[in-house]
C-alpha cells in the first residue's frame, strides 16, 4: 500500500506539469521550456493510477530542456501516444518538469533510450544556433504540418511565409518535419498558444488502379508538394507510383463528413461572405469574367484593395504567374489561332501567382475543361485566369497583391501535363498578356525573351502591340462547353 501511494504521490506533482509541452512542443522555443521550470509552485490536481501503457514499453526521464515533442521525435512515435499511455491529455496537463518519469510505449531497450537522448541533444543544439529574432518567432514543422495548414492556423499568407524564409517552389516539396521556420509577426507565445490546436497527423491513402497523386491531391484538397513532403518524393518518383502504394496524407480532417486537408479560414469566410454580397463565385459570374465583363461594383471592389502598391485606372504591366515556369505557346496559336492564351508549365508543386493585385471573382471547379481555376478581378476592368491547378488556395472574394500565391500549379481539367492557361480579358475580349508582362517571357532554359514592352494604364488607349479579340473556340471540338456569359449558376 505504500509503494502505491508514493506512486500516486510522484504522478500528482508530475501530472500538472505537461501541458507547456503540449504547447511549446511545435516550436520546441527554450524561452518557453525555462517558463515551465519556473512554474513549480502551480497547484497539483489529484491523478490516477496509471493502467499499462501495454505489452511493451520503458520509462524515460526527462531531463532539462526537453519537451514532449522532441521525446516523441526522438522515439519516433506520436506525442498522443505519450500522453494516452501516461493516462494524460491537454485539460490535465500544465508543465513538463525535469525529473518526470514517462512511460514510453513500444521502445523496449535502454539503447532506444541512448539514441533518443542523442537525437534531441542534436535537436537541441540546433535550436541554440538559431540567431534571435525581432519580427517574428520560429515554428518547427512536426510530421501532419503542411505549409498552407500552418499559415491558416496562424491567420498568415501561404507567400508572406515562403518569403520570409526564402524559400522557392522546389523548397517546398521538400519540407520535412523537424524543420524550422520563421513565422512572420508571430510572437513566441502565439506559436505555443496555438501549438494545441495542431491537426491530427494525418491518414494513410492506398493508391486505386490509374490512380494519381493529382487525383488524390483534388480528392483531399490537399497540395501535391505538401504529398510529396510528407512522403519523402521526387518528381521523378511520384510520377512512378503504382497502384497499391501508400501515401500519408497529412494534416486531414473532417468537413461535413468528407475528408479533405484545406481548412477554411476566418479571413477566407470574410471573403465568401463579400463575394455572396457582391454576386462573385458563382458560374454565372465566371461565365461573365471569362469575357472580361465586369460589374461596375466589382471594379470598385477591385481598385479599393488595400493590398494594392498604387492606385491606378489599370495596373500597366503583369508579372510572370510561376516564378520558375516556362513557356509553351502562346497568344493565337493552334489551328484557326483559337489558343487566346499562354501556357506556362512548370514542375509539381510550384506556385501560381497573381500577376497584379485584385480581387478574386471565381475560384473552382464547374467551367468545365479548366479544371481547379481561379479569376482575378483588377482595377479597371483587368480579368486573368489561371486554370489547370492541383489545388487552389484562395476562395471568391478574398483580396490579393500581386505576388500572391492563388493555387498550385496542375493538370486538372483537359491538360497534357502540369501547366498554367493563363488568360487576359478586357471589355468582352480576350488579349495578349505577352507584351504586358515584365520582365518578360521566361524560357525553359532560363532565358528572358527581350520584347516590345508595354504600360496599359488608361482604358481608352490600348497599347497598338496588345492583340485583342473575341473569344474562340477549338475548331474541332467543344472542350469547354460553359463559356458563355448567360451560364446558369
Amino acid at each position: 500500500m505504500m509503494v502505491h501511494a508514493m506512486r500516486r504521490l510522484a504522478i500528482q506533482g508530475s501530472v500538472t506539469t505537461l501541458l507547456a509541452c503540449a504547447l511549446i512542443c511545435a516550436c520546441g522555443h527554450e524561452a518557453e521550456t525555462h517558463a515551465a521550470r519556473d512554474a513549480g509552485h502551480v497547484s497539483q490536481p489529484v491523478a490516477p493510477v496509471l493502467p499499462d501503457a501495454g505489452p511493451t514499453f520503458i520509462t524515460h526521464t526527462v531531463e532539462e530542456g526537453e519537451t514532449l515533442w522532441d521525446i516523441a521525435q526522438a522515439y519516433g512515435i506520436r506525442s498522443r501516444a505519450i500522453l494516452v499511455a501516461n493516462h494524460l491529455d491537454a485539460r490535465d496537463v500544465r508543465r513538463l518538469a525535469p525529473g518526470m518519469t514517462l512511460r514510453i510505449p513500444g521502445a523496449t531497450s535502454a539503447v532506444e533510450v541512448a539514441t533518443a537522448r542523442d537525437r534531441i541533444a542534436a535537436r537541441e543544439t540546433e535550436r541554440a544556433a538559431l540567431p534571435p529574432l525581432t519580427d517574428g518567432a520560429y515554428y518547427t514543422l512536426v510530421r501532419g504540418d503542411t505549409l498552407s495548414e500552418v499559415a491558416e492556423r496562424f491567420n498568415l499568407e501561404t507567400d508572406a511565409i515562403i518569403a520570409r524564409n526564402e524559400l522557392i517552389d522546389d523548397d517546398i516539396t521538400t519540407l520535412r518535419d523537424g524543420r524550422t521556420i520563421i513565422l512572420p509577426g508571430v510572437r513566441d507565445a502565439e506559436v505555443a498558444r496555438r501549438a494545441a490546436t495542431r491537426p491530427r497527423d494525418g491518414v494513410t491513402h492506398t493508391l486505386a488502379r490509374g490512380e494519381t497523386v493529382w487525383d488524390v491531391a483534388s480528392a483531399f484538397q490537399m497540395s501535391v508538394a505538401a504529398i510529396m513532403a510528407a512522403n519523402s518524393l521526387s518528381e521523378s518518383s511520384v510520377t512512378s507510383l503504382r497502384e497499391g502504394a501508400p501515401l500519408f496524407i497529412p494534416g486531414v480532417h473532417t468537413d461535413r463528413g468528407r475528408r479533405t486537408g484545406h481548412r477554411e479560414t476566418p479571413r477566407q469566410a470574410a471573403s465568401r461572405a463579400l463575394a455572396r454580397r457582391l454576386g462573385l463565385g458563382t458560374r454565372a459570374a465566371a461565365g461573365q469574367l471569362l469575357y472580361g465583363r465586369v460589374r461596375p461594383e466589382w471594379a470598385r471592389e477591385a481598385e479599393r484593395n488595400p493590398r494594392a502598391r498604387r492606385r491606378e485606372s489599370m495596373p500597366g504591366t503583369l508579372r510572370w504567374p510561376v516564378a520558375g515556369g516556362w513557356f509553351v505557346r502562346g497568344y493565337g496559336s493552334g489551328e484557326g489561332h483559337y489558343h487566346q492564351a499562354l501556357d506556362i508549365a512548370g514542375n509539381m508543386g510550384w506556385n501560381v501567382r497573381a500577376s497584379a493585385s485584385g480581387i478574386v471573382g471565381y475560384a473552382g471547379n464547374e467551367v468545365s475543361g479548366y479544371g481547379n481555376m481561379v479569376m482575378v478581378i483588377h482595377p479597371g476592368g483587368w480579368v486573368t485566369m489561371y486554370a489547370h491547378n492541383s489545388v487552389l488556395y484562395v476562395v471568391a472574394g478574398q483580396r490579393v497583391a500581386a505576388g500572391t500565391v492563388l493555387a498550385e500549379l496542375g493538370s486538372t481539367g483537359i491538360s497534357r501535363g502540369p501547366h498554367v492557361h493563363f488568360e487576359l480579358s478586357y471589355g468582352g475580349q480576350t488579349c495578349d498578356p505577352a507584351p504586358l508582362m515584365r520582365p518578360g517571357i521566361r524560357h525553359r532554359n532560363g532565358r528572358i525573351e527581350p520584347l516590345r514592352y508595354s504600360r496599359w494604364t488608361d482604358a481608352a488607349d490600348r497599347p497598338r502591340n496588345v492583340e485583342c479579340d473575341g473569344r474562340r473556340r477549338h475548331p474541332h471540338s467543344r472542350l469547354v462547353i460553359d463559356e458563355t456569359p448567360e451560364a446558369a449558376p
